[in-house]
């Protein structure tokens, strides 16, 4: 078991965190992340490419779309205007990718999430989800562009992050 450490200095948050996913084909992923996944579109919008090559991200501009999950988390979609990555080879095993691997949603009734996965052909890593732990349910699928996406079912939600069920007295 590692020790745990006390960080001595924390960022400032004021939003939930916001992974931002590179694409080769930004309307693709759109149809699943929306379409398939039911995730919200909030912003859609250009960059320009003096304003992108000044921070870094690309000499060519790009564009960001912006997506909501029903808890609030942003995911963002990114296309650059030109020279697009390719879509790199999906390993066969999630932990065989380096770096940034998977993004997790933890959710509820699982077998629904399958359901729809399956209605839209949704390639899944298992026939079904695997109990990892008593009463916890995985399932790994990959995007149209081959991230792999982690859904997990808790039997209890309190229980694995009480730090979002703190109570306030009022007093």
């Amino acid at each position: 078991m590692e020790k745990k450490t006390k960080a001595s200095w924390t960022l400032n948050m004021k939003v939930p965190l916001e992974p931002g996913i590179v694409c080769h084909d930004i309307n693709r992923m759109l149809d699943f992340y929306v379409g398939v996944l039911g995730l919200q579109m909030v912003a859609d919008a250009q960059t320009i490419p003096e304003l992108s090559e000044k921070f870094g991200a690309t000499p060519h501009g790009y564009r960001i779309v912006r997506l909501q999950t029903p808890y609030g988390e942003r995911i963002k979609l990114v296309q650059p205007n030109k020279q697009a990555p390719s879509p790199k080879p999906v390993p066969k095993w999630v932990f065989e990718r380096h770096g940034l691997s998977y993004l997790t949603f933890v959710i509820e009734n699982m077998q629904g999430v399958v359901k729809q996965l399956r209605k839209h052909g949704v390639k899944m890593m298992s026939e079904e989800p695997v109990e990892v732990r008593k009463g916890v349910f995985a399932l790994y699928t990959v995007d149209p562009e081959g991230n792999y996406i982690e859904f997990v079912e808790y039997p209890d939600i309190a229980a694995y992050r009480p730090d979002l069920f703190k109570s306030s007295s009022v007093g």
